[in-house]
């Protein structure tokens, strides 16, 4: 009796001690789990859910400078985590960070994570965790629940006839397959071929999958005028007609305007596509449909050369569209003009896109005008004029509009561009509330780029512009950040009596390394001086000193310049200046 009590008692004391050592162990980690931020509002990209995949992203938490990672579970098992994450821009910024000369550039944190091999019509439910700079990890965050998408009719254009032979016309034929694709279908353009096609239009409630190469016809022809008694615009490659909603354009093919020649002759160092030479000046000789479209416009209708050379189609023309997603590998490649506009439009997502643009004449990249509600995420944009750009109309008339804005920017890589996030020139309905964030640029003109002039109204207000690497600025103007209401627009016919300003804007956590022009340019007017603009722990290498012109109530804190820079500060006209902590830093 006593050997068994004996037994029972060391068993006992055994199992008591392993129970403190666990709790001990969950309290430990329960500390140090409530030490670590926990991330924001996980969601899923609706328009990004498929039968095998979907995308989730989430904002950083509100303290975040100890973060280094984020783990994602799957029905409480992990499956990667955010940095190791297969995106369309790791290798772009695998390739930044790995280049030593960029060891002090600020490093950006991925909150984006496409979850793949999933199950056609099942439930999931995702968590998210913080990894901090020891290693440790947060709580959860809110669950994120998804059921996935049945599997999609398909709709081959093969099966209605296209050739992908790259020199057949299958204008009809895939517009044959864009009608009679049922709801929720999909329109497949296969892999490993080129289809070439003159304009076409999609409907709402499909995908457009583009697995080969759609390359646009080079006959003007065959992109009508929408008005024929109101010349304006040559149709783009591909349209929407004004209120489609829930469309879908993805697939890891190819979407090629056919604008412009290729520059053969000259390798980029990231493969992107480079056109040759393209303006007004050579566009007979360098172009190819914009060659087409111009001598159309003036053989057929006696434009001049300048409003003949306006005429120029887009790539895609995605006008009053409510839920739009672009993505999921794709590339869009060499447009007559500019590559993707969102006019109106609502919920627009770019998610995983090329944008390979660069010397195409006015190539913009993707924006919005006078919508509400954009994300561009893990893309890569290389363009011939602004990379995202957001207008909101000039003139009297158009400050009556509705705002532009809710943007979201992050976890992208800019190459070339004339700015990477451009408000205006267009700016009398507002353009508003915008975050660009984790962004890395290289190469690019600037980095936050407001413009707009007397007379078009309105401004920018409410951005926030963080976290960002950003090097060799050297496109165009080559300024990181620009606030100018002096800008060399268009003149409206009914112009706005109160100047256009730019105010309530935040800049910080960003570094610069390398930059033609002025660090930063704030240039007002007498009766509209850009105000309450915050500068925060920004360092510029080789830059030109800031410019300060009609600026009001602004603050500099731990801004820092080169030692080679005597006065960092060129100030006139201006008031209500706040500078904090260091002004230069050595090379």
């Amino acid at each position: 009796m006593k050997m068994k009590f004996r037994k029972s008692k060391i068993i006992l004391s055994a199992t008591v001690i392993l129970i403190l050592i666990g709790l001990l162990t969950f309290k430990k980690y329960s500390a140090y789990a409530q030490n670590v931020s926990i991330p924001k509002n996980p969601k899923i990209i609706s328009q990004s859910i498929t039968n095998e995949k979907a995308t989730l992203i989430w904002e950083k938490p509100d303290k975040y400078d100890n973060i280094k990672n984020y783990n994602i579970y799957q029905d409480g098992q992990k499956i990667g985590d955010a940095n190791s994450g297969s995106t369309i821009a790791k290798e772009y910024f695998d390739r930044f960070y790995n280049d030593a000369s960029n060891s002090n550039a600020v490093k950006i944190s991925v909150h984006n994570y496409t979850v793949k091999n999933l199950k056609p019509n099942t439930e999931y439910h995702f968590t998210i965790r913080s990894i901090d700079n020891e290693g440790k990890e947060s709580q959860d965050s809110q669950t994120v629940n998804l059921k996935t998408d049945d599997t999609l009719k398909i709709f081959n254009i093969e099966d209605f006839g296209a050739k992908g032979d790259g020199t057949t016309i299958n204008t009809k034929e895939i517009q044959k397959a864009i009608n009679e694709c049922s709801k929720d279908g999909e329109v497949l353009i296969p892999k490993g071929k080129v289809f070439k096609t003159g304009s076409i239009s999609l409907k709402s409630e499909m995908t457009l999958k583009v697995e080969g190469t759609l390359l646009g016809s080079e006959n003007a022809d065959d992109y009508p005028y929408g008005d024929s008694s109101k010349v304006t615009k040559a149709s783009s490659l591909i349209n929407t007609k004004s209120g489609s909603k829930n469309i879908r354009i993805v697939g890891l093919g190819v979407i090629d305007g056919n604008g412009w020649k290729e520059n053969k002759e000259e390798k980029d160092p990231n493969g992107f596509f480079l056109s040759k030479e393209s303006s007004l000046k050579t566009v007979t000789q360098n172009g190819i449909l914009a060659a087409a479209q111009y001598k159309k416009a003036i053989e057929k209708y006696g434009f001049s050369p300048k409003d003949s050379y306006s005429t120029r189609s887009n790539l895609l023309d995605m006008g009053a569209v409510t839920n739009l997603y672009i993505g999921d590998g794709l590339t869009l490649r060499n447009p007559s003009q500019h590559t993707e506009s969102n006019s109106s439009s609502n919920n627009v997502v770019l998610n995983g896109v090329k944008l390979e643009t660069f010397n195409c004449n006015n190539g913009d990249g993707t924006g919005l005008g006078g919508g509400r509600g954009l994300i561009v995420v893990d893309s890569v944009l290389d363009t011939g004029d602004d990379d995202i750009v957001f207008n909101a109309g000039k003139g009297e008339k158009d400050s009556k509009n509705n705002p532009t804005g809710d943007i979201w920017i992050f976890d992208n890589y800019f190459g070339r561009g004339h700015g990477a996030v451009v408000c205006g020139s267009y700016t009398a309905a507002w353009i508003e509330n915008i975050l660009a964030e984790d962004n890395i640029l290289n190469g690019t003109g600037t980095g936050l780029r407001c413009k707009s002039s007397q007379g078009t109204g309105g401004g920018a207000r409410n951005i926030t512009f963080r976290d960002t690497a950003m090097k060799n600025l050297t496109d165009l103007g080559g300024q990181p950040f620009i606030f100018t209401s002096q800008y060399n627009g268009d003149s409206p016919s009914d112009p706005v009596s109160a100047s256009p300003i730019f105010h309530d804007i935040t800049i910080e956590n960003c570094s610069v390394d390398g930059a033609s022009g002025n660090a930063i340019l704030i240039e007002g007017l007498k009766d509209g001086c850009h105000n309450n603009i915050k500068f925060n722990n920004i360092t510029f290498k080789g830059t030109k000193p800031a410019i300060l012109d009609y600026a009001e109530n602004c603050t500099f804190k731990d801004v820092k310049f080169d030692d080679s820079i005597i006065n960092p500060w060129e100030i006139t006209n201006s008031t209500g200046l706040k500078f904090e902590g260091t002004t230069k830093v050595n090379k």
